[in-house]
């Protein structure tokens, strides 16, 4: 596995809770209205001995947690559907946290550990992890629910971005899978040129895929030198990035259309776009969304700036946190443990075949490759290919201390491209923006 420092090319480290709290975050972490601060009454008073509670948007939670219910009749768990963060569901927590009545488990997406984790919300884990369930997920997974070393979320899946493409347009055309970038910009091309048809799409409202090319690429968008939070939205690697998506766009390469729109759902339903880069969990989703390709598609690795030094980012992974103030830590953990490692829960979870969430414990692998029917990708081992690719996980990014205010900002300058807006441009101001964001918490923080 690559070091985040030999791929960015400078010592930067990844900010962590001890080097945040010296960055004018003690006082703000002493109290911000988000930890025990508000709630000590309220957490005391809850019963130890009651039904664990879990918030969570996850697909197959309630089959999951069924499952438990079942098998462990005396240690019931309550569930609690919510919506995703973004849609919402990052402010419920938050909300239960002030007014003391949050679950004892939540899922959050990895953006968003930091923000939870300085804000209190989440309970540091560390010395409540076995040594098995540490070895058991691996460092490609801990990377993500990891703070300085200090453990504050327990990961569930791995996210290794994949180029789904369809197999007909690209026989068709006698073009080759392409391995690298080079290949990927001139295969573009020569799709375009004989057929219209775009090779993939430029999503405006996914920062995650563009953060996810960073990670590939070397970049770190927040570090911390000293005693401060840096930022660099446009170092050398994530300007790499930056300019090969623009000069795709330029050229006329890609679709530019929303994520989940009904413009992009729609040409890909009628082959106007031929590939998809997306992580293991966005396979099922793209089968649920174009089911009358079914059968065309495949997948391969993502192409790579050097093939002779292959890495990757992911597309997002989801991890469960332990709330600050629930009574019920010990019986929390091994709810997790149980959920993250055991062929049975991931069973359950997966039972309905709508899901194609790549574990991180192995042990786990066979059993949910067994839920996930690959019809639509024409019988490919897709959970083989993924173990293969997971292992080139880049580890070691941190994500900044408020994602989603950053998201936001760089989701409205992207929307923007069609109006002649550069994605370097989006980036230079979410950069701009974020700076005051973060120095509003009482932080530290610089651009690069």
């Amino acid at each position: 596995m690559t070091s985040r420092t030999s791929l960015a090319g400078h010592p930067r480290r990844a900010p962590g809770r001890r080097t945040v709290l010296a960055a004018g975050l003690s006082t703000a972490l002493a109290c911000t209205g988000l930890t025990s601060c508000s709630q000590g009454a309220s957490a005391g008073g809850r019963d130890p001995d009651g039904p664990l509670t879990f918030w969570s948007a996850l697909r197959g939670s309630d089959t999951l947690v069924a499952k438990w219910n079942a098998t462990h009749p005396d240690d019931p768990v309550d569930y609690s559907p919510m919506t995703s963060g973004l849609a919402g569901g990052n402010a419920k927590i938050s909300n239960a946290a002030r007014a003391g009545n949050a679950p004892d488990i939540v899922t959050i997406v990895d953006a968003d550990l930091p923000s939870f984790a300085i804000d209190g919300v989440c309970a540091d884990l560390t010395d409540l992890v076995t040594p098995r369930l540490r070895s058991q997920l691996g460092p490609q997974a801990w990377t993500n629910g990891r703070l300085d070393g200090k453990v504050y979320g327990i990961p569930l899946d791995l996210g290794p971005m994949l180029l789904a493409y369809r197999a007909d347009i690209l026989e068709r055309h006698r073009i080759d899978v392409p391995a690298t970038w080079e290949e990927f910009r001139e295969a573009a091309r020569r799709l375009k040129r004989e057929s219209g048809i775009h090779l993939t799409s430029f999503h405006p409202n996914a920062y995650n895929v563009l953060a996810g090319h960073t990670m590939q690429s070397g970049g770190q968008w927040f570090a911390i030198e000293d005693d401060s939070w840096v930022l660099d939205f446009l170092d050398a690697p994530t300007r790499r990035v930056a300019d090969y998506w623009q000069g795709l766009i330029d050229e006329d390469l890609l679709l530019v259309a929303p994520g989940s729109s009904q413009e992009w759902l729609s040409a890909l339903a009628r082959g106007k776009v031929a590939a998809h880069l997306v992580g293991p969990w966005g396979l099922a989703a793209l089968a649920s969304s174009v089911p009358g390709t079914s059968g065309r598609w495949r997948v391969a690795p993502l192409p790579q700036w050097d093939p002779g030094k292959p890495v990757l980012g992911t597309d997002g992974v989801s991890l469960h946190a332990v709330t600050a103030d629930s009574p019920r830590k010990e019986r929390a953990m091994r709810f997790l443990d149980w959920m993250s490692t055991t062929p049975e829960a991931i069973t359950a979870r997966l039972s309905s075949g709508r899901s194609s969430l790549f574990p991180a414990a192995e042990n786990q692998v066979r059993a949910a490759a067994r839920q996930f029917k690959t019809d639509f990708y024409d019988g490919q081992d897709l959970y083989g290919l993924v173990t293969e690719q997971a292992r080139l996980l880049r580890t070691g990014w941190t994500w900044g201390p408020r994602m989603q205010a950053t998201a936001t900002s760089l989701h409205n300058g992207l929307a923007r491209i069609s109006y002649g807006t550069k994605i370097s441009e989006a980036l230079r101001t979410a950069q701009a923006e974020t700076l005051p964001d973060m120095r509003s918490l009482g932080l530290k923080v610089r651009q690069s």
